[in-house]
């Protein structure tokens, strides 16, 4: 690859910006395509109005921003040592959550997928069934084993808005508090007035990103095709977002992103660790 794109998607000047370094175009061509395609964008039309090759596509090493959103009560001390891990090693390693988990008496068994807590055994070892159908074991195991990769957002009108409720405990404290029976083991957290949250911008090199196809897509197609393909995305994205900036003043999606399920990110490649009120400046965020 002859260059790195390091491509910010997480405000709007970050993203014209990205895509014309990406595509060697300029911010003037790619406005001009916006005003006469309100509402109607698409990446292929773009990709061919501008001539880009495939091999142009894929001469880029693609260096993607995100936001991740935490809370600890260790003022950064856990993340400064091991950088973004994801909830095996949180669970593992010298973290808040793993000396929490301790201090509740619970413990997580990850090889056996069991769970202990006040002489009881959870078995976690079931396999989960779809969002509908899954009990309280099969959300564990699902965060556990299927989705413990670090989450964060390529894009968003406010992170601190997610469903998931991030910005006050982990995610996966509502699962086991679920599964013990035993509300405190979220709410505890929650509660901890020494706990912050913080919202980190990082940067992750796209071969480290999970596919944003779903595998039934990708299943018959060579590594290069769905490294286009992903590429193709990322350029329809950047379209949406200008589209939204240029048209109504802010972004109207989320963009999610997942890292690949192994993937930590080194301290070094977290680019700035913001409060609440620092993200909300820095983003120009209103507050409801």
């Amino acid at each position: 690859m002859s260059k790195a794109v390091h491509y910010d998607l997480t405000t709007f000047e970050g993203t014209i910006q990205s895509l014309g370094k990406y595509l060697n175009i300029t911010e003037r061509e790619i406005s001009k395509y916006t005003a006469n395609n309100k509402d109607n964008y698409d990446s292929d039309e773009f990709i061919e109005l501008f001539q880009i090759t495939d091999e142009q596509l894929l001469s880029s090493e693609l260096i993607m921003s995100s936001l991740h959103v935490t809370t600890n009560n260790d003022e950064c001390s856990s993340l400064k040592k091991y950088g973004l891990i994801n909830l095996q090693q949180a669970i593992l390693l010298d973290t808040p959550l793993n000396k929490y988990l301790q201090n509740h008496g619970v413990q997580i068994d990850l090889a056996k997928k069991q769970v202990h807590y006040k002489g009881e055994i959870y078995d976690i070892s079931k396999n989960y069934r779809g969002l509908s159908g899954r009990d309280s074991a099969e959300w564990v195991s699902f965060k556990l084993f299927e989705d413990y990769q670090i989450n964060s957002f390529f894009s968003s009108e406010n992170v601190l808005n997610y469903g998931g409720n991030v910005n006050e405990s982990p995610e996966f404290l509502y699962n086991l508090a679920q599964l013990l029976k035993d509300g405190k083991i979220q709410y505890d957290w929650v509660n901890d007035n020494n706990k912050k949250c913080y919202i980190i911008k990082f940067e992750a090199p796209l071969s480290n990103i999970n596919n944003f196809y779903h595998r039934i897509y990708t299943e018959n197609l060579e590594e290069t095709e769905i490294n286009l393909m992903n590429r193709k995305w990322i350029i329809e994205k950047s379209l949406s977002i200008i589209n939204d900036g240029v048209f109504y003043g802010r972004q109207t999606d989320e963009i999610y992103c997942e890292l690949k399920p192994n993937v930590s990110v080194p301290f070094s490649n977290i680019m700035k660790i913001y409060s609440p009120n620092e993200y909300f400046k820095e983003y120009k965020v209103i507050k409801e």
